[in-house]
């Protein structure tokens, strides 16, 4: 709890950033006429869902935007999807951590729903999976995902999260690396478990938050663990650049074209993604982050110093 302490007290003396809770509600609430759907203290978090008066949705965790309807497509289908153009065997069974929301499992039924057996979502937070079945906004919008019999809902630690087989993918769904508690699942201890836990053709995909030098630090920890990493980005209208980092075992081959039905991901959409321009402001670097040294939130802090004259923080 000391250290925990010292991280936020440190946080909260960089320069314009505010300790001011309620300011999540007021900006998620700033357009006139929009209606809250949740709004819940959990045991892990603040969980806050509202409708606009367009009627797009919105979920914030502890103020941290999580999706925004307008374009939560995008990235949910760079995330779930892309691994797929990539896979050397069918992918029959995968393991989401996180991703209560059900909007990652909407896309993998969606598209390959002929061929993926079977889905187990790991997401700490009941709440928000109650939410993802209970909200018929939130359900309209992930398809009844939760209640696809090939989905396994399980309300546990990722970190702790022991699946009874091998999975052929696994996606990692999760909140911005906030908090050290949260810092543990960027952590090369953590990506060490799930290389554990994928069979020999396996993939993994991660989201980081494009920006350096979070992304390329987080990038650098996952190659301390995986053979191969490719790394690609999409644009969003929310938050303005999503990274992914896509991880195998062995080389990494695109294969297939992306699914027909697709909103987003065209062949020319994933060529972009693909693509970084030689000027883009990018961090070289071979640091890891570790449980121990949780380099992780220094990068995290950095991006907040660069990017935000003032900051929604929670503890």
């Amino acid at each position: 709890m000391a250290d925990l302490d010292r991280y936020w007290k440190r946080l909260y003396e960089l320069p314009g950033i505010v300790k001011r809770p309620e300011r999540a509600k007021l900006d998620a609430l700033k357009e006139v006429g929009s209606r809250v759907l949740v709004e819940e203290r959990t045991d892990y978090q603040r969980v806050l869902l509202i409708e606009t008066p367009k009627k797009e949705l919105m979920l914030l965790l502890d103020g941290e935007i999580q999706f925004y309807s307008g374009d939560e497509h995008r990235f949910h289908e760079s995330l779930a999807l892309v691994p797929f153009l990539y896979r050397p065997a069918p992918i029959r069974r995968v393991g989401v951590m996180g991703g209560g929301d059900g909007l990652a499992a909407r896309e993998l039924l969606r598209h390959y729903g002929d061929e993926v057996e079977r889905i187990q979502i790991v997401d700490i937070d009941p709440a928000v999976t109650e939410m993802a079945r209970s909200v018929p906004e939130l359900v309209e919008l992930n398809g009844g995902s939760l209640f696809d019999e090939r989905v396994e809902v399980i309300n546990a630690d990722a970190l702790t999260f022991e699946p009874d087989g091998p999975f052929d993918l696994i996606l990692c769904d999760l909140p911005d690396p906030t908090s050290p508690v949260l810092g543990r699942l960027y952590s090369q201890e953590f990506y060490r478990r799930l290389r554990g836990q994928l069979d020999a053709n396996g993939l993994l995909s991660v989201q980081i938050i494009y920006v350096p030098p979070l992304y390329d630090g987080v990038l650098s920890t996952l190659r301390s663990v995986f053979p191969a990493v490719e790394e690609y980005a999409v644009w969003m209208y929310s938050f303005v650049r999503a990274g992914f980092g896509l991880c195998g075992l062995g080389k990494l081959t695109r294969r297939h074209p992306p699914p027909p039905a697709a909103r987003h991901l065209t062949p020319p959409a994933v060529e972009g993604m693909f693509y970084f321009a030689p000027d883009e402001p990018r961090t070289e670097t071979t640091d890891i982050s570790t449980m121990e040294n949780m380099k992780v939130l220094d990068w995290y802090e950095s991006y907040l110093r660069e990017h935000f004259e003032e900051r929604i923080l929670y503890y």
